[in-house]
């Protein structure tokens, strides 16, 4: 990505030290963006401390190796499925035998990345729809 100017001055120093041990980079590629997207990608590489060009590669690299959905709303998905069943039954006035949790619980681990994943596809097309 090729930008005018970059909020982060680096020295000498510290553009030779982050060189070290890696093979050098010889392929780039390029994005034109709107003044606005300029000054967010700059912000959001500011708070990282780093170059625009170096966060958005870490940005880019990071969400091409990602494989299923981030982990964190596979975790929340879970706690949500695993409160809803067990509410489900504290308000149907039943105890919930240890059996019945263990039961639950399973199906939820079972069923959380698939959920996750569909939430992720349904947010996706709901941001589509919104940009058309």
């Amino acid at each position: 990505m090729s930008l005018i100017a970059s909020p982060v001055s680096l020295d000498l120093s510290t553009r030779l030290r982050r060189s070290r041990g890696r093979s050098g980079r010889v392929f780039s590629i390029n994005s034109k963006l709107t003044e606005p997207e300029l000054r967010l990608l700059e912000n959001a590489a500011a708070e990282n401390g780093k170059a625009v060009s170096e966060w958005a590669r870490e940005v880019l690299i990071e969400a091409a190796q990602r494989t299923g959905p981030d982990v964190v709303l596979v975790e929340l998905v879970a706690t949500r499925m695993l409160l809803v069943n067990m509410l489900k039954m504290i308000g149907q006035t039943r105890a919930l035998p240890e059996t019945e949790y263990t039961k639950i619980h399973a199906e939820v681990q079972k069923a959380k990345r698939r959920i996750a994943r569909e939430l992720e596809e349904q947010t996706q097309r709901l941001n589509t729809a919104k940009e058309s």
